[in-house]
Order: structure tokens, then sequence, then C-alpha cells
């Protein structure tokens, strides 16, 4: 008796022990956050809830009936097609790809495609074992694989004559990379076991003569090849690789090339594949592979310069560093990996990875793919320069000019490239732009430069990996015209990371776009299909349509997508990332119009809460995308002038990457050294400009189109655990990715759906043979035809459906039918072998006994042929028997002969040139479709240049509408200034009369004083108050005094980017402290300084005077320069000036708006100020009302006391009132006043920018000059001494100003006389102002003509001398020079006014001075004459520049008034005084550290000229 098999009967006692457990209770999947799903049996239930016995544990946990999930049996476990579950719902599903999993098997079916999950881990399922058991066999016969798909595909593409297309997706890091090698092994596998002879020539003559039974069309059959495939494998002892052609290799090897040069480590995925690609493999109409082409996608090239600190570049950086020999040396390549800067901040070493054995293999995958020494050395040229330029060390200067102090890391990188190091660094550091016409030289910051080296890497790469995929393609193409092809996409999966930027849009994108297609192949066309075919069926929406997402980032339709938004602003003239960000919120979560309706997409989009971007709502979860430098990244500008400098380069193989960017290089003679360039490149279209988001646009409808045209199949990849363990799975992460997917929802509309189906005709001619008889002879519909072939099958109706033209099968159905079909055929085949064999045998029998009569024959003929050769008869016989007609047939058989071997011969060559014209018309034919689907990507962007140019034209009416608008509020804004300068006229006016009854009031109050002597104690309180009050608008007056000098310090200061602001702003202070000097003087004695102030304005007539005849002599100057001008031939210079001049006052007009702002935002601020004013002022006179009831309780005084003193009271009420609007109109002239100061330090500024134009003109005045030079020596000595002097005045006015602060207390009591010096004081500042301008005028013009004159030092010396040896003589001589300064005092120009009004202190310290002083003066007043002539010719070319500044400034005026309409519009006049109040302040301090900080320049620059007496100023 044999012994029983204890594995089986374990097995069943197991499975039936496991059957019984389930049977006894009700067994569901309850939901957990932390395990996704548990088991449990449910305990007690009622109507919602129910009781669930946990078996781990024996936990009881109350769960609502709809969480609950049924379980299916135990022998449902580790199904191998999740369709075939009885309950299908997450919990089983999960369950059953974890139970698998666990146990090794990684491959699962879900209905019509693949789920495959990472196993972290090398299985031996890749054998060439594995793959003979996979070939020529039907899906269910074998556990799931991906060789299934691959052969599944294999089979469509024979029998059905259409392309197929393999999509292999997931996230990143499931395995889709891998799952692509497998699907090339296995096809390169099967193509090579059909044709072990010629694997790789498919158009050789002998390929269709070994498979003579083969039919014209299609592949082999399964049937016809079964056999002796099988053979093939199992015969084989050194696997299929020993028996892999050359071009199967080949498409084998450039797996290692593209995976070293596109694949890098990242976090979650140690060789993630960062492009994408698509993969063509050609199939010739025998089997064979007969080309491949590869497409590629997306490459992260900035990972070359920036990337995680936990992630590594692109593999092929460190394979070429752990490489040894010489090939790095001669790249240059001697430091150690950690001194490479774009390799040293992040991860250098991962586990697993050996990169000197992959080197190892990327040199032979070259090899073996065709590279030669010199395209390797290529490769890795560009390689080197890249590691090279990133060590290239660029700094900045102070004026933060980017400088190279080391250039030898830029030789290695010219040396490398072929290319000058002069101009590379010319075009990194100072790059030329065309500004207009005009080549301008740019100095680059170091930023900029890092930034211009980092987009060379970057591009250098892309170009480089372009150049690597074409020359693969090169090696591998075939064109072939009835070749199909198997097409395998790899592309990276869907990212989200913490911080997602341009390129994870492009990424997701895509992947959003393939999930559509596959969603809509899966659900909606097979939908649409039974529809068609006029099936019974009701419509299922599994809420799986992505449209509305992809509309929001690709839309260029009514509604702008994300991409078509970011192309416009690419075109958009100072258009920002934050313009970009603000544009697309407001299109897609703006408000809406009401006639608008909302786009789907709009459920898609939501704003941030934080950050720059917006959130997108993608299949597999929301997305925060960051914005930060799209507008770039989306240009992907290249520097013109490194992409010239690297077209000429001497290599052939760079200047080949760059040839598109050639320009006056294009006609170079091309290097034919090149293996590189050898074939047609597509060429950059110059006219158009193409952002990377329209270039990956066109891609994608591209490769969409490829595959829609082709049978898709599905591989759906999964990760099981973010850690990269092998055997873990994250049960919540799996079904997430699932969800996404669509995976339960395809398993649903499998089981529910018929996926398999035939047309009529492939019906009946495939299965016909299984029901002989029952189809007559003669003509039948197809539709009839199979209705009969089904009924006669047997098969029930709910198991088929028959369309309109396609008989329609539940899954499983037609495997059944062609297990049917292959036993009968087998039954078939067999009697016909049995038949065969009879007959073979029959006839070989035959053969022998014919032998046997045949050498009887012979013997006899043998033995009458003895008897007959001696006879003469027969000798005659022989003699005559060649001159018989008949015997001339054998000469006719071998002529024949030789004219069959020509036509054989002809025909060969006519083969031959017929397959040699076949292979040009395929050439042809595959330019022509390039040059069609260039056409159509042309068409498509100019309908997305169209539709941007529509949005902008309709834009443009509306900012024109906006424009008409503003201009009408311009001008009601006009008419309010107008009346509100009215106003300011009346309030003038009220202020005169104002003023005087303040003046009577006063003395009203002195006589009441005398009146009032039982209330003097009460009247000295009152008048306490009072004299706070003036006390408090003496300071106003004062503060308002500083602020003028704080303004004319700050107009000084705007210029301190000219050459002299030192002196000016020396000077002016010392001016500055003289007018206080004198307003000392003038308080000691009043009649002096009201004499000296009439000195002033009988100088100012004159110097008005002075100032008319000035600008006639400019005019008449002015037209001598233009007659000058109009002769020679520079205009084009002018022009160009002009627009330099009109650039410069367009950023001026900026910078006035940004300074109105500020000063919007002081006068505010002072107005506050000024209502706390008047806040303390009406409590104080709220304090005084008071005492007003107090003193009319206490009155007991008589009734003409009584009306005395209410009038009295009246008054004062009065003359307060009057004193707040005094105050306020105070204000509002200090604001005007401030403007007005604004204006003038602007004109100023103009003006000095205006006088270096006038260089030019006064260098026709050098010939008058040259005659002057002698005195201008001389004046260079006396500046020297009165530079001296004035260092000692200073000093001197440092005690003054020590005097005059104890001279403040006497000030009280000579108020009233002091404001109305003050007026005048005011008066002659306004004057000074306008005669200080034209002496920094003068100075510069003075010191132009000093800087000329350096080259007479030596004379300068000469003179000093000679005027030390005449002091003694000058001595004798000081009252005829002190007559002569009398006399010329009225002919000095505004600079000798100054000089007079310091007179009084040059007299005070003649003693102390030396007296050369007075001997220079009459030199210095000839010399300031020049000066003089030449500000009359100035000013006469800056009042002609002074018009453009005027509509400026009144541009700037009506924005300040825009916004004063608006302020005194809302009733706020008291808001505006404090607001004036608070700038004052923040003015004054302004002032004084100006003058702070002026006063000590000044005084380092006096100590400066003390060191060097002599030097020329």
């Amino acid at each position: 008796m044999p012994a029983p098999r204890p594995s089986l009967s374990a097995e069943a006692a197991r499975a039936a022990a496991l059957q019984a457990e389930f049977n006894e209770k009700k067994w569901v999947w309850v939901p957990d956050e932390k395990d996704g799903y548990l088991a449990g049996w449910v305990h007690q239930e009622d109507d919602e809830t129910a009781e669930i016995v946990m078996s781990s544990g024996s936990e009881i946990r109350r769960v609502p009936l709809y969480a609950l999930s049924k379980m299916n049996p135990p022998k449902f476990d580790r199904v191998e097609d999740i369709a075939d579950l009885t309950f299908l719902n997450e919990a089983s599903v999960v369950h059953n790809l974890r139970l698998r999993y666990g146990s090794g098997a990684i491959y699962t079916y879900s209905g019509l495609f693949l789920v495959a999950i990472n196993p972290y881990q090398n299985l031996p399922l890749y054998t060439d074992a594995i793959i003979s058991q996979y070939r020529s066999k039907r899906r269910d016969e074998n556990p799931p694989h991906i060789f299934a798909v691959a052969e599944r595909a294999w089979v469509n593409m024979g029998e059905e004559r259409e392309n197929q297309s393999i999509l292999i997706t997931g996230e990143s890091g499931a395995g889709k990379t891998e799952s692509t090698k497998k699907v090339i092994q296995y096809l390169s596998a099967i193509a090579t076991d059909a044709h072990p002879r010629h694997p790789s020539h498919s158009h050789s003559a002998s390929m269709a003569s070994s498979f003579p039974a083969s039919p014209p069309l299609g592949l082999p059959r399964r049937s016809s090849f079964h056999t002796k495939a099988t053979h093939v494998v199992s015969n084989s002892t050194g696997g299929a690789k020993g028996r892999l052609g050359l071009l199967e290799r080949q498409i084998l090897q450039a797996n290692p090339i593209l995976e070293a040069f596109g694949n890098a480590q990242t976090q979650r995925n140690n060789n993630s594949s960062r492009f994408g690609k698509f993969i063509r493999i050609s199939f010739s109409p025998d089997g064979s592979i007969s080309g491949a082409n590869i497409d590629w996608y997306l490459l992260e090239k900035s990972r070359v310069v920036v990337r995680s600190a936990a992630e590594r570049n692109f593999h092929v950086f460190y394979q070429l560093l752990s490489s040894g020999g010489s090939l790095k040396d001669t790249l240059l390549l001697d430091r150690p990996l950690d001194e490479y800067e774009f390799l040293n901040r992040s991860r250098r070493e991962v586990d697993g990875i050996n990169d000197r054995e992959d080197w190892d293999a990327l040199i032979n995958a070259l090899d073996i793919v065709g590279f030669t020494v010199a395209e390797q050395f290529d490769l890795f040229r560009i390689v080197a320069a890249i590691l090279h330029i990133g060590n290239i060390d660029i700094r900045s200067t102070k004026s933060d000019d980017a400088f190279m102090p080391d250039p030898s890391q830029a030789e290695r990188v010219c040396h490398l490239l072929g290319i000058p190091i002069a101009e590379f660094t010319r075009a990194i550091l100072r790059p030329r732009v065309l500004a207009g016409r005009e080549w301008v030289t740019q100095a680059r910051t170091g930023q900029q430069s890092l930034d211009e080296l980092a987009s060379l890497s970057k591009s250098l790469y892309e170009k480089s990996f372009g150049a690597l995929v074409e020359r693969i393609n090169r090696a591998l193409d075939r064109p072939s015209s009835k070749s199909t092809f198997i097409g395998v996409l790899d592309i990276a999966g869907f990212e989200i990371f913490e911080i997602n930027t341009y390129e994870q849009l492009l990424i997701n994108y895509t992947n959003e776009k393939l999930q559509q297609f596959f969603n809509h192949h899966m659900f909606v066309l097979e939908q649409e299909e039974y529809s068609r075919e006029g099936i019974e069926w009701d419509y299922v929406n599994f809420k799986l349509d992505l449209q509305p997402t992809i509309d929001l980032i690709e839309s260029s339709g009514n509604a702008i997508g994300i991409l078509s938004c970011l192309d416009e602003e690419c075109i958009m003239p100072k258009a920002t990332d934050l313009t970009f960000t603000e544009k697309v919120h407001s299109i897609w979560s703006g408000d809406l119009r009401a006639t608008d309706h909302p786009h789907p997409g709009r459920t898609k989009y939501t704003l941030p809460k934080f950050e720059q971007g917006f959130i997108i709502t993608h299949y597999a979860g929301k997305v925060e995308y960051r914005t930060d430098g799209w507008l770039e990244k989306n240009k992907d500008p290249l520097n013109d002038n490194l992409t010239r400098v690297l077209a000429s380069s001497s290599e052939p193989y760079v200047a080949s990457l760059f040839q598109d960017f050639a320009g006056v290089f294009a006609d170079m003679p091309p290097s034919s050294s090149a293996g590189f360039s050898a074939g047609k490149r597509r060429t950059i279209k110059r006219g158009a400009f193409r952002t990377v988001a329209q270039r990956h646009k066109e891609q994608l409808a591209l490769l969409m189109a490829q595959l829609q045209a082709t049978q898709p199949h599905f591989v759906r990849c999964i990760v099981p655990n973010v850690n990269k363990k092998p055997g873990r799975v994250d049960v919540p992460l799996v079904l997430d990715q699932l969800r996404c997917n669509g995976v339960l929802e395809g398993i649903r509309i499998a089981r529910l759906g018929y996926p398999n189906r035939l047309l009529f005709v492939e019906f009946r001619q495939r299965y016909e043979i299984m029901t002989p008889g029952i189809i007559p002879r003669g003509y039948m519909d197809g539709r009839k035809s199979c209705i009969r072939i089904v009924e006669a099958l047997d098969l029930d109706t709910e198991l088929f459906r028959v369309g309109t033209s396609k008989i329609f099968f539940k899954a499983g159905v037609l495997a059944d039918l062609e297990e049917r079909r292959d036993a009968l055929l087998f039954d078939v085949f067999s009697r016909l072998q049995a038949v065969a064999r009879k007959f073979s045998a029959r006839r070989q029998m035959k053969k022998v006994l014919n032998r046997a009569v045949a050498i009887r024959t012979i013997q006899r003929n043998a033995r009458v042929y003895g008897e007959l050769r001696d006879w003469p008869w027969w000798q005659l016989y022989t003699k005559v028997r060649p001159l018989l007609a008949a015997t001339r047939s054998d000469e006719e058989l071998r002529r024949k002969d030789v004219e069959l071997q020509l036509v054989k011969e002809r025909a060969e060559r006519d083969q031959r040139e017929r397959e040699n014209l076949e292979n040009v018309k395929m050439t042809l034919q595959a330019e022509k479709r390039k040059i069609i689907e260039e056409l159509e990507a042309e068409r498509a962007l100019t309908l997305d240049k169209d539709g941007m140019l529509d949005r902008s034209k309709k834009r443009e009416a509306e900012l024109e509408e906006e424009i008409v608008a503003l201009h009408a509020d311009l001008d009601v804004l006009d008419s309010q200034l107008d009346r509100a300068l009215q106003l300011q006229k009346e309030g003038d006016e009220k202020h005169e009369t104002l003023r005087v009854a303040f003046d009577q009031a006063a003395e009203h109050l002195v006589r009441m004083e005398g009146q009032q002597n039982e209330w003097r104690a009460k009247e000295a309180e009152l008048s306490d108050i009072v004299l706070t009050q003036e006390s408090s608008m003496v300071q106003l007056q004062q503060e308002h005094q500083a602020l003028q000098k704080a303004n004319e310090d700050l107009g000084a200061l705007v210029s301190q980017h000219d050459e002299d602001l030192a002196r000016v702003k020396e000077r002016s202070e010392a001016l500055v402290s003289d007018l206080q000097a004198k307003l000392g003087v003038e308080i000691q004695s009043k009649e002096s300084l009201s004499s000296k102030v009439d000195q002033l304005e009988r100088s100012l007539s004159y110097l008005k005077q002075q100032l008319t005849e000035m600008t006639r002599t400019s005019a008449e100057y002015s037209a001598m320069i233009q007659n000058k001008e109009d002769q020679n031939s520079q205009l084009l210079s002018t022009i160009t000036a002009s627009a330099d001049e009109h650039s410069r006052l367009q950023k001026e007009i900026v910078e006035l708006h940004a300074a109105s702002d500020r000063q919007r935002a002081e006068i505010h601020a002072s107005r506050a100020n000024v209502d706390r004013a008047v806040s303390a002022k009406i409590k104080l006179q709220s304090e005084l009302d008071e005492l007003r009831t107090i003193m009319e309780t206490k009155t007991s005084e008589d009734a003409r006391r009584l009306e005395v003193e209410k009038s009295k009271e009246e008054e004062l009420t009065e003359l307060r009132s009057q004193s707040s609007q005094l105050h306020a109109e105070l204000s509002i002239l200090r604001e005007n006043a401030l403007d007005k100061e604004s204006k003038l330090a602007t004109e100023l500024d103009e003006m000095r920018r205006q006088h270096k134009q006038l260089d030019s003109a006064h260098s026709s005045l050098l010939d008058r000059e040259r005659g002057l030079k002698e005195r201008t020596s001389k004046l260079e000595a006396i500046v020297v001494d009165l530079e001296k002097a004035k260092r000692v005045v200073e000093s001197e006015l440092q005690a003054l100003r020590s005097r005059q602060i104890d001279s403040d207390g006497r000030l009280a009591e000579t108020l009233r006389a002091k404001e109305i010096l003050e007026r005048q004081l005011h008066a002659a500042q306004t004057k000074y102002n306008e005669i200080e301008d034209t002496i920094l005028q003068m100075e510069r013009d003075a010191h132009a003509g000093e800087r000329q004159l350096e080259t007479l030092k030596k004379q300068l010396e000469s003179e000093s001398a000679k005027c030390k040896n005449l002091q003694h003589v000058m001595l004798t001589q000081k009252k005829e020079y002190q007559e002569r300064i009398a006399k010329y005092d009225h002919d000095l120009n505004k600079a000798i006014t100054d000089l007079k009004n310091r007179e009084w202190e040059l007299k005070q310290m003649e003693s102390k001075q030396d007296k050369t002083i007075v001997e220079h003066v009459y030199v210095l007043e000839k010399a300031k004459k020049v000066t003089d002539q030449q500000l009359r010719e100035a000013q006469e070319q800056l009042q002609k520049d002074a018009v453009y500044i005027r509509s400026l400034e009144k541009a700037k005026a009506s924005l300040t008034r825009e916004v004063e309409d608006f302020a005194r519009g809302g009733g706020v006049d008291q808001a505006e005084r404090r607001a004036s109040e608070r700038a004052i302040k923040f003015l004054e301090e302004k002032a004084n550290k100006a003058l702070a900080s002026a006063e000590a320049k000044a005084k380092t620059e006096r100590a400066e000229s003390s060191d060097s007496p002599t030097r020329p100023r």
C-alpha cells in the first residue's frame, strides 16, 4: 500500500480547519487608523451598530454597520486575480495583496491590469527558465507576472496587427524603471527565440525561408511555433543572453547608459529615474526586432547644481570619479570627490550601489551600443567640465562687481570645452548686451555670475543628454514600412514634497494626463463602446474624471490655465513671480461676474495660508506649489555671449551642442570627426519663442496621440512602505495608492462589463472549426453566423452579448473557448500527423520496391550493351546519332540555363535596388512624419499665441477705459485744486487782517491792565498764560526757521553723489554759521542789522540785474553753440543721449512718487502733532473760561467795569480763535514751503545733471580760458589762504554760538522786533538760497577749470614765493586795496556777495590774518567774473531743460493734490494739522542729524586740508 503524501494532506487539513472556523462565525473587516483594517467576528448587532470581537486580543469594539466590510472565505486567500473575490472591498483587496507580498508573490492581477509591489530585494523571478515558462502561454496558465503582460502585448500585436503600449505607472520609488527593464528583457528574449539564426536582421532573404508555413501577415501563431520555441529554450545552456543578436544586446545595453546619465538616488528610491522615456521596440512581420527608438521628457537638470542634502547627483558623476586609468588625468580630475562643489554638499555613498562596478558596466554598454572612444570621451568631457565649473571661485568687490581671483579652474573648463579663456571670463563677468542698436558691456555682480555658471552647467548637461539619446536612436533605429511596435512608457511618478516647485507641477501634470487616459480607456470608452454596439448597459459614473484639474493647468480657451498664464507673464514687461501668482488667484479664485459660469477647475484650486503660491487637488491628493522663480524656469534663458562662445568651440562635439545659437558662426564648415553630429538634429526655430511649458505640452500631446493609437496594457506599481524595507506593508499607504489608481473601480467594471470582444469575421474564422456543419455553404451575415456558433457551443446568455459589429464576452469566457479550441486542434493535428506518417511510410516502401526493379533493369541493359558493343550496325548508329536534330536539345537546355542564370542575376540586382529604394522611402516617410508633427506643434503654438493676443487686446481696451476714467477724475481733481487755491488765497487775506487785529488787541490789553489794579494777581496769571501761548508761537516760528535751514541742508545732501559734495557742504555750513553770527550781532545792535539787510536788498537788486544780463548773454552763446552743433554730424549720439536722459527721468519720476508717498506720511504725522497742540490749547482755554466764571462771581464793581471785563473776555476769546486759525494757516504755509523746497532741490539735482552735458559746449571756450590761466593760478593760492582763514573764522564762530546762547534770554524782551527781523531774515534767506545755488554752480565750474590747470603747479609755487616777498609791500597798500574792495563790491557775483556778508568778520580778524588776503581778492573777483560768464551760458540751457522738469513736477503735484483733496473732502483738517506737526518734528530731527554728519565731514576735510595746504582744490 503506498504511503500517503503528508504535505498535501497537511495542506488540506489546514484549509479544512480554516474553513470550519470561518463557517462558525460571521467574520468582518473593522477599519483601524494604524493598520488599515483588522479581522473580527460579529458578537452582537442591532439596526445601526454591532459589537465586534477582534481576532487579535479579543478586544470588543462597537462599530457602525456601514463601516464594516465582509470577509471572503479562506479559499480566496492569495488569489491570483482580485476580480475573483466574492466580496470586493478595500479591506479584502489589501488583505489579499498583503498575503501574496508576504509569500514573495509581488505580482497580482486586478481585472484587466497588473499590480506590482516593490519587493526592495532581488528575487529569482526573471531567469531564462521563467521566460520560457511564460512563452506562448495564456494568462491563466501561469502565476501573475510582468512577463505575462509583455506576452499578451506580443500576441495581440501579431494577431491584430495593431501597435501595443505598456504603461507602467506609479509613485516615485514604486519600481517602474525595473519593470521597464524586465519588459525589454522579455521582448528581446522571445524575439531571439523565434529567430535564432538571424536575430537582428529582419530584412534578410533567408529569414522568410526559415518559416515557409508562416502566413504573410501577422506574427507566428502559438500553435505553429509552440514546439520549436519550447525546444530552443529547453536546450539552451548559455541562457538567452548568449543567443541575443547585436540589435537585441544594444537595446538591452541602452538601459545602463540612460540610467547612468538620467537616474539618481532620492529619498524614496536609490535608482530613481529623473526623466521620462517612451521606448518603442519595432518588430518586422516575421517577428524579429527591426529597431527601437527612445523619446525622453522632463530631465531634472537642476539636480546637477542643487539638490537635497539626503540625495545624490546623477550616477555618472560618481562613476566617473571612481574610475581609474588615464581618463581622469586627461579630464584634469585630480581631486577627491569631497573637493567638488557640485557633489560635496549632498550624500556621496549609498548602500547597495557600487560606483566602480557600475562604471565598468557603463563602458561595456557604450562599447556594445557602438560608441567610439572619441564619442565616449566627448560624453565624459561635458561631465568633467561641469565639475570644474562648480569649482570656479567668483567674488565681489566693494562696488559689488564680480571678479575671478583664481582663473585656474576656468582654464581647465576652457581647455575641455575648446574655447578661449578671455572670451569665457568676459562672457561670465562682463557680457555684452544689446542696448538699442549698440552693444554695451555690462558688469555683473558676484551672484549674477554664479547664476550664469549654474545655468551653463544645466544647459550643458541637458544638451549632452539629448545628444546621447539621439546617438542611441541612430544605433537602434531600423526604418521599415510594415513594422509594428510595442511601446513601454516609464515616466516619473507623482511627487509630493515639502517644497513643490515648477518641476513638480510638470511631472504631476503629466501623471494627471496619464491617469486620465487610464480612466478614459477603462471606464469611459468601455461604456461608450457598449452604447455604440447596442448592448443593454446602465451607465456607471465612477467619479474619476480628472479633466477639471487638467483644464486648470493647461486650458487656454476662455479660462486661462496656469501654464498658459505663466506663458503670458513671460512675455509681459516687468512681470514677476508675484504678479503671476496674483493673476492666477484672480482667475481661479477671484469673484465671478453675474454672467459667468463657474469653471469646474475652480473647485480644484485653493489659496495657501502663508506662502506665495497655490494648492491644486490632484488625483493623488492636494499639493501646495510655491511660485518662486517660475518665470525664469519657464523662460529657461541662456546667456547669448556664452552660447556664441561655445558655438565657436574648437571641439566639434561642443560646437554641435550649440549649433542652433551659432549666429554669425553659422557659416563655419562642419567637422566630420564628431560622431554625435552625424545625424540630423532638430533645430530651434529662432523666430518662435518657446517656453518650457509650451515644449512640454507639445511633447505630451504627441505622447498621448501615440498612446491613443495603440492598444494599452497597464501595470500599476505600488510602494509598500516609505522605509524601503522588504516584507513590510503600510496598509494606509497602499490603500491610498489603490484609491488614486482606480484599482477597485477597474475591477468592478471588469466584473460587470464584457472586457473581451472580437469582430464577427475574426470570431467566425477562429471558432467555426469548433462547430462543423452549423454554418451552411455560401454567404451568411456575420452576426447570424456568430449567433449560430455561440448557440452550438452551449454558452450561457449571461456570459456574452452580440453587438452590431462585435461579440462581447465576460472575463474568462474567451479563455475557456481557447482551451476548447486548442484541444480540438490538438486532436485534428494528431489525426493529420497519423495520416501523414502513414503516407510517408508507404512512399518509402514504394521507393524500396522501385529501387529493386530499377537494379534488375540496369543489369539487363548492361548485358544487352555488352552484346551490341561489337555489332557494326551499332557502331554506325552511335556515329550518326549526334548528327540528328533530336540530339540538339541538350545544347538548347544548356543555353537556356545560361539565360536563366542571367535573368536571376538581373532579378537579384533589381531586388537589391528595390530594397534600397524601400529604405529611402522609409527614411523620407519618417522625415515626413517628423515635419508633420512639427507643423502640428507650430499650429498649436499659433493658436495659443492668437488666444494670448486676443486676451491682450481685451485687456488693452479695458486699460484704455480705465485711463479715460482716470483723466476724468484728474479733471475733477484739478477743479478741486483751483477751489483749494482760491480758499488758500482768501485764508492769506484773513491772516493779514487777523494779524492787524492781534496787534490792536495787544495794545488794548496794555491799556486795560492799568484799569485792573484790584485783579492784578488774576491778571498776572492770565498774562502768564498769554506769554506761554506767545512763547509757544515764538517756538513754532523758531522751529519753522530751523526747519527751513534743515531743508536747505537736506537739499545740499541730495547731491552727495557728486564729486565735490564735501566742499559744497562745508561752504554752505560756513555761510549758515555766518548768518547766525550776523543774527547775534543784529540783536545787539538793531540799527547795524537793519542797514545790513538794506545792503543785502540792494545787492540782491544788483544781482538780479546781473542775472538778466547773464541770461541774455547765455542766450547769445546758446545760439552760437547751436550753430556749431548744426555743422556737426553727431545727431545719432544726441538722440541716444536724449533717450538715456528720458530713461533717467522716468526713474526719477518713480523716485518722486515714492518721495511724495513718504511726504504724505510725514504730513499726516505732523498733523497729528498739531492736533495734540490744539487739544492742549483747548484745555488751557477751558481753564481760562473757568477763571472768567470765577471772576464774574467775585465781581462787585460797577457796571462799567463789568462791561469792560466782558468786552475784554470777548476780545480774548476772539484772539484765541484767531490764534488757532493762525496756527492752522501756519501749518499750511509750512507744507507749501516744504513742497517748494523739495521742488527746488529737484531742480538743483536736474541742473547739476544737465551741467555734465554742457561740458562738451564748454570745450569751445577753452581758447578764452587759456588767456586767464595766469590769473587763475593766483586764485588757487588765494583760495588756499582763504580756506585757512575760514577755519579760524569757524573757531570763532563756535565762541559766537556760545555767546548767542547767553543772548537768548534777552531775545524775549525784543520779541516783536525780532518777529519783524525774522520776516526780513526769511526774505533774505530765500534770496540767499538762490545765491547759494548760483555759488554752487560757479564753484563746480571753477573746480572744472582748476582740474585742467594741474600742469601749472610749478607756476603756483613760484607765485606763492613772490607773494611772500611782497608781504611787506602789501601792508603799506592796505588802504588802497580796501577802497578797491568797495569799488568792485557791486561787480562781484553771488559768491562775492557771500564774501561781503563776511566782511565785518574779516575786519575783526585783520590783525590776526596774513595781509596777503586783500591782495588776492582782486584776482578772485576776476576769476569769479569768468565763472559768471560761464554760468550765464549754462543757465540758458538749464532753462530749456527745466520745462520738462516742470511737467514732471506737475504730475507729482497732481498726485499730491489728489491725496490732499481726498483728505480735505473727508473733513479731517485737524488730522492734517497733527500730521504736519509730526512731519515738522521728523524733519527737524533729520535736519539735525544731517547737519551733524555734515559738520563732522567738514571737520575731517579741514583736517586734511590743513595737512596739505598747497594741494590744488
